[in-house]
């Protein structure tokens, strides 16, 4: 299943569980309750939906867009295997960084994380995650160039 059928599945999932609340007789107590549960599971699954459509955590303001964040990985596991003049520059690009540095590349750029993220997950701060990011990028374009 991809990420685009679960955004289909959440979206309608949505739609009819709303309906169902709204069929809830409020004046009816255990009705009423049922209604209160409903809202809840609405609320987690509108969460779960906003996450998959945007790629990161909703109500987070901080870090960069990273919009359709799913699609794009799911793009990334359809790519045919690396050659191996490909994979011999890519060893290259990483036998030149600190583990560090590495890490908070491996970190940014295959799995998402923002740099507070990194921060939070690696206990240093975001200036040192920044300055491994930016030394490791540099390395990296002057492998390819």
């Amino acid at each position: 299943m991809n990420i685009t059928e679960l955004i289909v599945q959440y979206s309608d999932g949505i739609r009819h569980l709303d309906s169902y609340r709204r069929s809830l007789n409020r004046d009816n107590p255990d009705e009423a309750d049922e209604a209160r549960t409903v809202t809840g599971m609405l609320s987690d699954m509108r969460y779960a939906l906003d996450w998959m459509r945007r790629g990161r955590r909703p109500g987070s303001r901080k870090g960069a867009e990273r919009r359709d964040i799913y699609r794009r990985r799911e793009l990334l596991a359809q790519v045919e295997p690396l050659t191996e003049d490909e994979r011999r520059r890519l060893i290259d690009c990483v036998a030149v960084m600190t583990e560090r540095e590495l890490t908070c590349w491996l970190l940014h750029m295959a799995h998402g994380l923002t740099q507070n993220e990194i921060a939070d997950r690696m206990k240093i701060s975001r200036a040192s995650v920044r300055v491994y990011l930016e030394r490791a990028k540099r390395k990296v374009q002057e492998k390819i160039s």
